[in-house]
């Protein structure tokens, strides 16, 4: 029988670190040897640094820091802006072209990166800007930041896809795959719906972001999409490299790295090879904000198994006379409200162990439960009060109040519920690819 006094110590603990300011990855440990120390022998403990090292020491996680040291890389190689005006040099003479263009650099960008906030302060400092002068309105241009930010969490590479994999057992090349079409999904509903809200091209004045002149030559136009080509070919060549078997996901993250010292370094040379240690002090840095959360995480979830919560929600959920598809309802309002108040990270990491095992005792297909995890994970990037991609709007806005912001991003959340909603319905348009 599960322990009721156990389970409030648990929360309790939690819930109060959380309230002081406490890091969530501190706050999950600690709430973890608390509910330890009352509920069993402190020999238990012992049992935590063994599951540490059974984690951390998988292959996969190797991937993590590399994909964060490339997303760096491009992002002080200025990678954003070039694939930004090779977009808005197709498109900005079409109605919402601005806006569209936007949508396509927040997209190839998440294919570098793998983060929605890095996204968001990367193309976002040079679409916001433009699309304001151009007479998008704030709500417009906020929306589309937010939610184009997001897609760096779902398509490839993506970090919670591979912390899916890594507490799944999951093959991340399967993964990764998945990710894609659903991506391209929201990425395309976005651009539709852009199209629709943006000013009528006689209202916009047209610019060029890179040479500085209203209407420029062919020839000029045709130096920025080849400036572009190499930026562009790095998510084809991870992704095709994985896709064909030619390397794991984390030997392309190492290929990945690669490739961007000497796009940024020697080929565009926007990257001096002095600012290197600045970039890779900043990759440690968020490798091991990433990693403390996961160690928190693993602590927390052994205080759950010893306490048998998983085991006991599986047997419970099992017996239950409901549709699988209710279950799964279930539990996305479990993330959605999670996404109120933890990061994507952390949710994952609590709530794969406990629903992982009941997902696959419903008969769901592991990749479509993990696409369908991280779609859920696109709501809790742009909720308040913790949405991060929030944030990183307001640091290029510091002048807009938060709630103006909010009340732009939340509207585009429906985008992301209609992506979910087929990918429900239509379980192939997530597993076809394999």
């Amino acid at each position: 029988m599960i322990s009721t006094s156990a389970i409030l110590i648990l929360l309790l603990v939690l819930f109060t670190a959380l309230f002081l300011g406490v890091p969530i990855g501190f706050a999950l440990g600690l709430s973890g040897v608390v509910t330890i120390l009352f509920t069993a022998d402190p020999q238990y403990l012992t049992q935590v640094p063994i599951s540490l090292r059974n984690t951390l020491s998988e292959f996969i996680f190797v991937a993590i820091p590399l994909y964060i040291i490339m997303g760096n890389i491009m992002y002080h190689g200025k990678s954003g802006e070039r694939i930004f005006s090779v977009a808005f040099q197709l498109l900005q003479k079409v109605k919402g072209g601005t806006g569209v263009a936007s949508v396509a650099a927040y997209t190839v960008f998440a294919a570098i990166v793998g983060s929605s906030m890095t996204s968001v302060l990367t193309i976002g400092r040079i679409a916001i800007p433009e699309m304001l002068k151009q007479s998008y309105s704030k709500k417009l241009t906020y929306g589309l930041s937010a939610l184009g930010g997001s897609l760096g969490i779902l398509i490839p590479p993506s970090i919670p896809l591979i912390l899916y994999a890594s507490l799944s057992g999951t093959s991340p090349g399967d993964l990764f795959l998945a990710g894609i079409v659903p991506g391209m999904m929201i990425a395309i509903l976005l651009a539709i719906y852009v199209s629709f809200k943006a000013p009528a091209l006689k209202d916009v004045k047209l610019t060029e972001i890179v040479v500085g002149e209203p209407e420029i030559s062919k020839e000029k136009a045709s130096a920025i999409f080849k400036r572009g080509i190499p930026d562009l070919l790095l998510p084809v060549i991870v992704l095709g490299g994985i896709y064909l078997g030619i390397f794991t996901p984390t030997e392309a993250a190492a290929v990945g790295v690669i490739y961007a010292l000497i796009v940024s370094v020697l080929i565009h040379r926007t990257l001096a090879v002095k600012g290197l240690p600045l970039v890779f002090v900043e990759a440690v840095k968020t490798s091991a904000m990433l990693l403390t959360v996961v160690i928190g995480a693993v602590v927390f979830g052994s205080a759950l198994t010893l306490l048998g919560l998983p085991q006991y929600l599986s047997a419970f959920i099992t017996e239950l006379a409901v549709s699988p598809w209710v279950v799964i309802l279930i539990m996305s309002l479990v993330w959605l409200l999670m996404g109120f108040f933890l990061e994507v990270v952390s949710i994952l990491l609590i709530t794969t162990p406990i629903f992982f095992p009941i997902a696959m005792s419903l008969g769901f297909d592991p990749v479509w439960f993990g696409i369908i995890m991280v779609l859920n994970m696109e709501l809790a990037v742009i909720t308040p009060p913790v949405g991060m991609n929030l944030f990183a709007i307001k640091s290029l806005v510091p002048k807009e109040s938060m709630g103006t912001i909010i009340k732009s991003v939340l509207p585009f959340g429906l985008i992301i519920v209609s992506v979910l909603v087929l990918s429900w319905v239509f379980p192939e348009l997530i597993l076809f690819v394999l």
